[in-house]
């Protein structure tokens, strides 16, 4: 490798959701297209070094590697990374929950290998059962696993997060009823990372389009007719709502 680039997840809350799918974008300019390099990400119980290409550089912003040999695996470690708890006594953690109590045991904090192994083999029934549980890691890591599977189910819990509803939203192969679901959520729709991670859905309606451009503040629809990530449709759709206001 030619240099190392150093990561700290604590400052980059969206490495994970970039990563997912193959690339990150790092504050680090010092580098040339091609380039390879060994990207450490360092989060609260360790390290992972992955290795890595430059793709894209912007000076002003940073630059965007590609993951070499991206995979599920190097998806696992990334997602076990981010949802490790921090490094504690021993002495001072909880006691393990008793099996089958698995109210108690949502509301804990896992392991995430120990989380993966007690996901894994789920039949579809206790996907859809777990998909209402009240712990981030477990719907992200539930999410990550089963995919559309689980994406309905997702969206009927209620305590389901911003950035977890974007990460559906943004999926081509959500379907329709689902989008429109996520569009009918008045609540969601006020957040703008659900707008924009709608936006990028190729699947997004014609008139789901105009009714999340709507919503939006003036200065984002200037960036929503230009962004090269959402479709002509979306551009188009921004541009004549700015000419008409």
């Amino acid at each position: 490798m030619s240099r190392t680039v150093v990561l700290e997840l604590a400052d980059n809350p969206r490495f994970v959701e970039d990563a997912s799918v193959g690339g990150v974008f790092v504050p680090d300019a010092d580098l040339e297209l091609n380039d390879t390099c060994e990207l450490v990400v360092r989060g609260p119980s360790g390290e992972i070094a992955l290795p890595a290409r430059v793709v894209y550089i912007d000076p002003a912003r940073g630059t965007g590697l590609e993951l070499v040999g991206f995979g599920p695996t190097i998806k696992e470690r990334i997602v076990a990374l981010a949802t490790a708890p921090a490094a504690s006594d021993p002495a001072l953690e909880p006691p393990a929950a008793e099996e089958g109590d698995e109210a108690e045991e949502d509301e804990s904090p896992e392991r995430p290998m120990n989380l993966m192994d007690r996901l894994r083999g789920l039949t579809l029934a206790q996907q859809v059962r777990k998909a209402n549980s009240s712990n981030p890691a477990t719907r992200m890591m539930l999410e990550r696993m089963y995919g559309k599977n689980v994406w309905e189910a997702l969206l009927r819990n209620t305590r389901l997060t911003a950035p977890e509803v974007a990460r559906i939203a943004r999926m081509g192969a959500l379907p329709r009823v689902q989008i429109e679901n996520i569009v009918n959520n008045g609540a969601w729709l006020q957040i703008p990372e659900v707008r924009r991670a709608l936006l990028t859905n190729p699947r997004l309606g014609t008139d789901q389009i105009m009714r999340v451009l709507r919503l939006m503040p003036k200065h984002e629809l200037k960036v929503a007719s230009t962004t090269a990530a959402y479709t002509f449709a979306v551009r188009d759709a921004a541009k004549r709502l700015i000419r008409d206001d």
